[in-house]
């Protein structure tokens, strides 16, 4: 992948959510993302200019927000994903059937060009697209930071891009993405030296290993009011619902301790003395505003 992107070959099969899935299951799975920032953001309506980093093969959740009163969406991903573009022509009209005011954000069936905008390549890269690219009232991702190669460069480039009372909102997973699950336990990835990890993953788009508490400590330092939902934890099955960090069940909390602990002795130096309500987070959202 280092090569690849050495030589501008941009083209991955990262991101290509949608070929799997049936046009039901498309059009219910750019509904559901799209609830979801609603959900955490407390917002049923968005206005102004938004940016996604890392849509993918589908414009959906962009049309999604246009449909619901963003006027101008920039979508900026490293990698062009591959995909089938009558596939995704077929899941725009769908979700123009089913969400009427999208319709008027296609041309011919695919997203109006001049209100979805695309970038591809290094520059439009989270560690350099928010240096040339600002004003935004949104900047969304989903499960897309955990593969940047700087993400204190990124969070703190993405907060200035916004306009004053604008939002972050982000989904990210901190898990090991396939690197070795489902042929070893989850938390086999934090067993690798940080020296070796590096050779394995960096440049390529491979978790970056930022966990939990890097977030937290960049992201209140910028806002002490950005709010995290607790959406996975390592050891416990899946959760239904996020919770808040502060009301997170003792419970759950206990049980994923419990987990961390247990593989502890195994870790890379570098996380054997994290705390274990640190490590116990498998994914989460965060809600941070510009003030």
């Amino acid at each position: 992948m280092r090569l690849r992107l050495r030589f501008h070959k941009m083209d991955s099969d990262s991101g290509a959510t949608h070929a799997a899935l049936s046009l039901k299951d498309s059009v219910h799975y750019v509904e559901n993302v799209f609830k979801d920032y609603q959900r955490v953001s407390g917002l049923t309506r968005f206005e102004g200019k938004m940016a996604e980093l890392g849509p993918g093969d589908n414009a959906g959740v962009a049309l999604m927000f246009l449909g619901n009163g963003v006027t101008q969406a920039d979508l900026a991903d490293r990698f062009y994903s591959h995909r089938q573009d009558d596939q995704h022509k077929k899941i725009y009209e769908a979700l123009a059937s089913k969400h009427p005011a999208v319709t008027p954000f296609l041309k011919e069936g695919v997203p109006d060009p001049l209100k979805i905008k695309r970038y591809y390549g290094e520059e439009a890269a989270g560690e350099t697209f928010f240096h040339q690219n600002k004003g935004y009232d949104y900047i969304i991702s989903r499960s897309v930071l955990e593969h940047v190669d700087d993400v204190h460069g990124v969070l703190q480039s993405m907060y200035a891009a916004l306009n004053p009372q604008g939002l972050l909102i982000h989904k990210v997973d901190l898990r090991d993405h396939g690197m070795f699950t489902p042929f070893a336990y989850p938390l086999k990835f934090l067993e690798v030296p940080r020296w070796l990890y590096r050779l394995m993953t960096e440049g390529a788009g491979y978790p970056n290993r930022f966990l939990f508490h890097g977030y937290k400590k960049i992201l209140t330092a910028i806002n002490p009011k950005t709010r995290f939902y607790i959406s996975g934890l390592h050891g416990v099955p899946e959760l239904e619902q996020e919770y808040l960090l502060e009301s997170l069940p003792d419970d759950l909390k206990q049980k994923s301790v419990r987990y961390i602990n247990v593989h502890r002795h195994r870790f890379a130096s570098e996380f054997k003395n994290v705390p274990a309500e640190d490590l116990m987070v498998s994914s989460f959202f965060f809600v941070c505003g510009k003030v």
